[in-house]
C-alpha cells in the first residue's frame, strides 16, 4: 500500500465496537469532530462492498457506505449525491476498485479530477502491481491498498478516509454539506442505466 499523506495516530479502541480511532485536537471545529462521513464505494464484487460495510460499521458509527459496482453509477452518485437514512446527501469520499465492468478506476479519478471535484479518493484493488498502484497515484488518487480479507487493511482504510475527509473539512471549511436535489430511498445502491 502507497499512501503518500501520513496516517492520524490510534487513540484508545473502544471495547464496544464502535469506534473512532482518530485522535483530535482542541481547537478542532466541534462541527468536524462528530460530522457523518458519506463513502461511496465502487466495488462489483458484492461480497468485497459487503466486507467494508462491515468493518466500517463496527469500527464507527460516524462513517456512512453507499455502493455502487459501475463507473457510470459512480459518477452519477458525486453529482448528485446518495440517499443515507432517508436523506439525500453529498459524497464526501470515493472509494474505488481498480477493474470495473464498464471502466476503471483510474478513468473514474481522471474524470472525478478532471470536472474540479477534489473529493479524496482511495483505491481498494485486486490489482497488486507497482505500475497499477502508480497509475492511480498518478492520476490524482489519494492512498491504494491492495485488497486482502484481514482486519488490518480495512482498519488502515477506515483511518484514511477519516483523515482525508477532516482534512478535505478543515481546508474548504465543509463540516455540513448540503445535500444535493435529488431523492432516493434509505440505504439504496444506486443503479446503473445505459
Amino acid at each position: 500500500m502507497t499512501d503518500p499523506t501520513p496516517s492520524p495516530p490510534d487513540a484508545p479502541v473502544d471495547t464496544d465496537g464502535a469506534v473512532d480511532r482518530t485522535e483530535r485536537t482542541a481547537d478542532e471545529p466541534a462541527a468536524d469532530r462528530g460530522a457523518p462521513i458519506t463513502v461511496l464505494q465502487v466495488e462489483p464484487d458484492p461480497r468485497s462492498a459487503e466486507l467494508l460495510e462491515a468493518f466500517a460499521s463496527r469500527l464507527t458509527d460516524r462513517i456512512r457506505i453507499r455502493s455502487v459496482d459501475r463507473f457510470a453509477a459512480a459518477l452519477d452518485a458525486v453529482e448528485t449525491g446518495v440517499s443515507v437514512d432517508g436523506e439525500h446527501v453529498a459524497v464526501d469520499c470515493v472509494v474505488t476498485e481498480r477493474r470495473l465492468p464498464d471502466g476503471d478506476g483510474v478513468a473514474l479519478v481522471d474524470g472525478l479530477r478532471g470536472a474540479d471535484r477534489d473529493l479524496p479518493v482511495v483505491f481498494h484493488a485486486t490489482c497488486p502491481a507497482e505500475e497499477c498502484e502508480a497509475a492511480a497515484v498518478d492520476a490524482g488518487a489519494d492512498a491504494y491498498f491492495e485488497k486482502g480479507s484481514d482486519r488490518g487493511t480495512f482498519d488502515a482504510i477506515i483511518d484514511r478516509v477519516r483523515a482525508l475527509v477532516e482534512e478535505r473539512r478543515e481546508r474548504t471549511g465543509d463540516a455540513e454539506r448540503s445535500p444535493p436535489n435529488t431523492l432516493g430511498s434509505p440505504g439504496e445502491t444506486l443503479p446503473f442505466e445505459e
